[in-house]
């Protein structure tokens, strides 16, 4: 079945008689309706987004940077040098990080903090309905 995401991705030829894969360049098409629903989402997740989202979180987030995070990173193992304290860091790399999101957690955690279920829905149809051919 179709949803509301789905993209139909197409092969539009950069040269004439293209003969290899990269004579082509790939553009998705997705429905407007998904367009502006995603839009309006986005609009109205950015008014609260700031009591949402921990203040550290620095990627995907207006006015900061994903570097901030490194910067901070560095800040302080410039000061354990400085003062000689032992300092441990660790790195998590969450590979693939939207495949492994449980959305049915996701959808009670919003639940939760009072997120409207009609919202709730619609977001649900926007990552849940996802396919492209």
């Amino acid at each position: 079945t179709k949803g509301l995401n789905s993209t139909f991705i197409a092969l539009i030829p950069k040269v004439d008689s293209p003969q290899r894969l990269n004579d082509f360049r790939p553009i998705s098409l997705v429905g407007s309706l998904y367009k502006i629903l995603a839009k309006v989402l986005a609009n109205r997740l950015r008014l609260v987004i700031g009591s949402v989202i921990s203040e550290s979180q620095t990627a995907f987030v207006k006015d900061m940077q994903i570097l901030d995070g490194i910067f901070i990173a560095n800040e302080a193992v410039d000061e354990a040098r400085k003062t000689k304290k032992e300092l441990m860091l660790f790195k998590v790399d969450f590979e693939k990080a939207y495949d492994s999101v449980d959305w049915g957690y996701l959808d009670a955690v919003m639940g939760r903090m009072s997120f409207p279920v009609l919202w709730r829905k619609w977001i649900k149809e926007c990552v849940g309905t996802a396919s492209a051919s």
